[in-house]
């Protein structure tokens, strides 16, 4: 007997699945085509606070033990997509056949978002009475933060098997958006994060130990941010339809964070007149971080195979991001006191360190890193693999990280005690837009691909600022004596950048690489808006009003501000280890400055009318009076550096062997329409007078000063390349026809370029009555270079063995109008009215200012290690235009005049170099002897149309007394050099 079921019966028991069937699609209006879909869409209308308020304090002086209490966070975020717990990816598929699968994220902020952490950290007694000698406290470890973010997403895609067939559209798109109308802000305010002692009554508070470590503050407001991409692994893939990676964002809204403390570290006051003696105290390793951005993206679409990869469809790999904004960014991180306070009428005999402490503000518009690779043991074939960014900035942007009052130690009458300031951070970067692309693949053999990365920034408008500045750093008393102090590695730096790209594209094979090519396009323009960097310090060192018996090291200290409109970094490179052939790499660069002043300043806190005109930073000693002891500035370091447009090419081609229709390019352009780029340096060293009334320090008691080993510069710039084209076989290099390989360079310039220099060493006065002792100042350099033109031209190809049908062309042309002036002045401030005791040497000592209008090293060198056939051949082209003024101007004043001892002014220099055009040029072509056949070309042409001016003023000038026991005055030299045009041109024919 039959158990089948008749055939009507099977078609009834079918039709209700078919009719659900229908009603699904009906009400859907979506056809019955398979696909596979993730669809996020998320919109934040109303306002999203998240106030914190929470105390972590104690209000009593516990006597002994560990401030430690949980995190204190606050977080508010308008629109948040993640994925699920255990997941890799939002959408992923394992060794499934693909269906259109798709990731869809979009997010939209309309209101606003806020997070705000209000809170104090550690110990607050004010109420301190009774015996506390030998109490101990610590507060450590403790975090406060506060986070905003408009949107933040995952939209990534993961796709898994063994031979994956993308034969259908394979896509991820994250589009977010904030509205004007949507500020974005973070705020952690504190008031302390550490211990506050307020003595009402009791003994003296002696044989203490304080320490406050590794605490940490921070706020992060973000308007968007995203991570995207597909991940393919797999055994083989074959690339037949559309497999791309989009994101989209838009950020029209402020954003803000804000990290406040009044005080890091500790605080010990009252009314009772005893001092804290014998004690112990410590504050390291704390943070203090505010980071603010526009749009944040990581992009990855990446291919992972243990086999080949073919690419059967016509768009290929695609990873594209677009970001946009047009609002203000600000990032903050304010600090009133970072360290000790001792307010107790005196210390004596304390032992107190501030070291490792960080206080720092990151400010970003646009940030993106995006990626498209593939990776196979197998073969390549046929891929086309792109990566585009494209980034627009409408808005201003600020980084401003500063200590207001003091980063070390504060007391006030210091007797006897040990003071240690080192290795604490204060830094600031601001960035417009910045980015990472990355377009590369590699596998056993790649034929007929394509890796292209492709970069577009433009600046439209806004000022982009960080500010680093302390107003003291070191130690601030009443009087210092005895003990020692020593402040030593700590860091002032800020940098502020408008746009900076890193591109490469990259294919490389362990077999052959042919009719494949690899290229970079570059585009970066700035339309408006000022850049600007600033570090900034009162008194690095002691700040007292008396200093006696006192040893005091100020060394290795670190100060930077470095400004730049536009930076990019390009590679392309095609290498194989057996071969390349039919193949190419190719960068295309282009940096266009329409309007904007970029300026860079190291210098003291305060300015002096008519603004700007800052003071001198002084790194030393400030004191009305210095009795006995001694001072060492040494290795001290800083530096302004002013860059309009700033670009690093390289272009490669290496393997074993090199033919067919191979060739490499590189063209890099750069043109300043107008904005000005100056860096200012402006240091003292040395001994200084606290007022008006006190403008010099008196020395006396035999108190001794060695300046020595500092090191203060100033760079300014208009356009800078380095352009480096490199093709290298470790065999033969041939081509089918002369095939040109070519290096070109143009760099059009019509703003000013500054950069000044001013370095004060101050050694004070001396009396007879009570003299000083020796001052030792010797190699410390002052030094200032202007140029509005520099380019770096490197074209290099060498065979193996022969080399036949290459055609080398090297082309620099550099044309400028704007003024160039470089200023260096190192002075000693020695006078008759201010003679000092003891011996005195002053030597090793230099000033150096160079300025330039164009400026050039242009390089080809072709090599064989037998044969260079004919169809070989090397053409130099350089071309220089120089309209503007050029002016450089070093002054060294080495003048010295003592009372008695010695004096030694020697091996001092001071040199002025200007130059309308500068070149070098170099062609050299080598084989074996007699197997050399090819023909170069070098050709230089320069015009001067400018006034070039070098002028040096240097004085050299001793003065004893009848009791001076010698006088030496020698090997000091000054030189001044003004050239027009300056070429050095070589050209060598010859063998290996």
């Amino acid at each position: 007997m039959s158990h089948k079921h008749p055939t009507f019966l099977r078609r009834a028991r079918l039709a209700p699945l078919a009719a659900a069937a229908a009603l699904i699609a009906a009400t859907s209006g979506v056809a019955l085509a398979q696909t596979t879909v993730v669809n996020v869409d998320q919109v934040s209308n109303g306002t999203v606070t998240a106030p914190n308020i929470t105390s972590g304090q104690i209000n009593s002086f516990p006597g002994s033990g560990v401030v430690t209490v949980a995190p204190i966070t606050a977080q508010a975020i308008g629109n948040e997509h993640e994925i699920a717990n255990g997941a890799q990816a939002a959408l992923t598929i394992n060794t499934q056949p693909l269906a259109q699968p798709t990731v869809t994220v979009v997010q939209q902020v309309t209101g606003v978002v806020s997070g705000t952490t209000s809170t104090n950290i550690g110990i607050n007694a004010n109420n301190v009475q009774g015996n506390h000698d030998g109490d101990s406290a610590s507060v450590s470890g403790n975090q406060a933060s506060s986070e905003a973010i408009g949107s933040t997403s995952v939209g990534t895609m993961l796709i898994t098997g063994t031979a994956v067939d993308v034969n259908s559209a394979t896509t991820t798109s994250v589009t977010q958006e904030v509205a004007a109308n949507a500020p974005i802000s973070a705020l952690t305010d504190l008031t302390r994060v550490g211990i506050r002692l307020n003595q009402t009554g009791g003994n003296a508070m002696n044989n203490l130990s304080l320490s406050v470590a590794g605490n940490q503050v921070d706020s992060s407001a973000q308007a968007n941010a995203t991570q995207a991409g597909i991940r393919v692994d797999a055994s083989s893939v074959n690339i037949g339809a559309d497999t791309s990676s989009t994101v989209n964002q838009q950020a029209a809204g402020n954003v803000t964070a804000d990290s406040n403390v009044n005080l890091v570290g500790i605080r010990v006051l009252g009314t009772p007149a005893l001092a804290v003696t014998d004690s112990q105290l410590g504050v390291s390793s704390n943070s203090v971080q505010a980071a603010a951005g526009g749009n944040q993206q990581t992009s990855v679409l990446q291919i992972n195979a243990a086999g080949d990869v073919v690419q059967t469809g016509v768009t290929g790999l695609t990873n594209s991001a677009t970001q946009t904004s047009t609002g203000l960014i600000d990032a903050s991180s304010t600090v009133t006191t970072l360290g000790i306070d001792n307010q107790k009428p005196g210390s004596a005999n304390n032992r107190y360190s501030v070291s490792g402490n960080d206080v720092g503000a990151q400010a970003n518009g646009n940030s993106g890193s995006n990626r498209t690779a593939i990776a196979a043991t197998g073969a390549i074939t046929g891929a086309q693999l792109e990566t585009s960014n494209t980034q627009t900035i409408g808005g201003s942007v600020s980084a401003n990280a500063q200590v207001t009052s003091h980063l070390g130690v504060q007391t006030e009458d210091s007797t006897n005690d040990a003071l240690t300031v080192s290795a604490n951070r204060v830094d600031a970067q601001a960035q417009g837009s910045s980015a990472s692309n990355q377009t590369r693949a590699g596998a056993s053999d790649i034929s007929g691909s394509l890796a292209s990365t492709s970069n577009t920034q433009t600046h439209a408008g806004g000022a982009v600022s960080a500010n680093a500045s302390a107003l003291g750093i070191g130690s601030s008393s009443t009087s210092l004596s005895g003990g020692s102090l020593t402040v030593s590695g700590n860091q002032l730096s800020a940098e502020a950048t408008a746009a900076s790209v890193s591109n490469d594209a990259l294919l490389g094979a362990d077999n052959a690489v042919t009719q494949s090519v690899a290229t970079v396009s570059n585009t970066q323009f700035h339309l408006a808006g000022d850049v600007q960097a600033n570090a900034r310090s009162s008194v690095v060192g002691a700040n007292t009003d008396s200093a006696s018996n006192a040893a005091l090291v100020v060394s290795g200290n670190q100060f930077s501000a470095t400004a730049a409109s536009q930076k990019a970094d390009n590679l392309a490179r095609v290498n194989a280890t057996n071969g390349v052939s039919d193949s190419g790499a190719v960068i295309f660069s282009v940096q266009g400055h329409v309007a904007g002043d970029v300026n860079a300043t190291v210098a003291g806190s305060a300015s002096t009318s008519p603004a700007p005109n800052p003071d001198p930073m002084l790194i030393g000693l400030r004191s009305a009076a210095a009795s006995g002891g001694n001072l060492t500035v040494s290795g001290n370091q800083g530096g302004s550096d002013a860059t309009i447009n700033q670009v690093d090419n390289q272009v490669a081609l290496s393997g074993s062997r090199i033919d067919g229709n191979s060739a490499a390019y590189l063209i890099n352009v750069q043109a300043v329409q107008s904005g000005n780029a100056q860096a200012l340096t402006k240091v003292n060293l040395g001994v200084d007078g606290t007022s008006t009334l006190t403008p010099v320090t008196t020395r006396s008691g035999g108190h001794e000063l060695v300046v020595s080993d500092n090191k203060f510069s100033s760079n300014a710039s208009q356009n800078q390349a380095t352009n480096a084209l490199d093709i290298s076989a470790t065999s033969t290099l041939s081509a089918n026809t002369a095939q040109p390989n070519l290096l070109g360079n143009l760099q059009l310039s019509a703003g000013n370029t500054t950069a000044t220099t001013e370095m004060q060493i101050l050694s004070g006065s001396s009396q007879a009555s009570d003299p000083s002792g020796n001052t030792t100042i010797t190699g410390n350099q002052a030094s200032s270079l202007a140029r509005a033109n520099v380019a770096n031209n490197q074209l290099n190809i060498t065979a193996g063995t022969m080399a036949s049908d290459q055609l080398a062309v090297l082309g620099n042309v550099q044309g400028n109008t704007g003024a160039v002036n470089s200023t260096a002045s190192l002075q000693m401030q020695g006078s008759a009215a201010n003679r000092l005791d003891g011996n005195i040497s002053s030597s090793g000592n230099q000033v150096l200012a160079v300025a330039a209008g164009n400026t050039s090293l242009n390089s080809v060198r072709v090599s064989a290690g037998t044969a260079l056939n004919s169809g070989t051949g090397v053409v130099l082209l350089n071309e220089q235009n120089n309209g503007g003024n050029v002016v450089a101007t070093a002054s060294l004043n080495a003048d010295a005049f003592t009372r008695g001892g010695s004096l030694n002014l020697s091996g001092n220099t001071v040199s002025a170099t200007a130059v309308g055009n500068n070149a070098e040029n170099v062609v050299n072509v080598s084989a074996l002897p007699g197997q050399q056949m090819a023909s170069a070309v070098l050709t230089s042409n320069q015009v001067n149309s400018g006034n070039v001016t070098a002028a040096v003023n240097g004085s050299f000038n001793a003065s004893g007394t009848a009791s001076t026991s010698g006088i030496n005055v020698s090997g000091n030299r000054s030189s001044a050099v003004a050239i027009g045009n300056r070429a050095t041109s070589s050209m060598t024919l010859g063998v290996q």
